[in-house]
């Protein structure tokens, strides 16, 4: 899955898109998205940048990626310390890109959530962040969180297959087209990358 949630800011007329990636964050996947990167927030980090753990050097993180892929640990060229990829582990403290943007939820026109629990904090409670005027669609396998034991009026489930829901949303919208254009270039730009 690409992006677990979506949330348009109206600000100035243009989009700006809150990605929260699934706990297994792929840098090739958000990037393939053809979201800019300073419209989206990758709450469990990414693997496009890598730090050391010791001297705190950041780096690209495709120069790690062969040690990465060979079960190699990583080690900075510097100090010889452990370059670790700036994805968020269990415990660790979510990026602060995360925190300054949980203020544009107030500002939201339209809330959407694809394919999630809506179990796990923070990301549970971000769906009653937006005001109750605001409609919120879920396109998920099951009903879950708030819209399961407390939905609000404009509350919209789409439910079943997350690509198909996308694909029938997609249509509906008028942007099959662009979406097939969007796909096709981006896969171009994978060729010869592991995915």
């Amino acid at each position: 899955m690409w992006l677990s949630c979506f949330v348009p800011e109206p600000a100035g007329g243009s989009w700006s898109w809150w990605g929260l990636a699934s706990a297994h964050p792929v840098a090739s996947r958000t990037s393939a998205s053809g979201i800019p990167a300073s419209k989206l927030v990758e709450a469990h980090g990414s693997f496009a940048s890598a730090t050391c753990t010791v001297c705190r050097r950041s780096f690209p993180g495709e120069d790690f990626r062969a040690d990465v892929m060979a079960d190699r640990v990583p080690c900075c060229p510097v100090c010889t310390g452990v370059v670790k990829p700036d994805i968020v582990f269990f415990g660790e403290p979510l990026p602060a890109r995360f925190l300054l943007h949980v203020a544009d939820f107030s500002l939201a026109d339209l809330l959407l959530i694809l394919g999630t629990s809506l179990e796990v904090e923070p990301f549970a409670s971000l769906s009653e962040a937006v005001p109750k005027s605001v409609p919120r669609l879920l396109i998920n396998r099951d009903l879950v969180g708030p819209f399961a034991y407390s939905p609000r009026s404009t509350d919209v489930a789409q439910l079943g297959d997350v690509v198909q829901s996308v694909e029938r949303l997609v249509d509906l919208l008028g942007w099959t087209q662009e979406l097939q254009d969007l796909i096709q270039r981006e896969t171009g730009k994978l060729d010869g990358q592991d995915r």
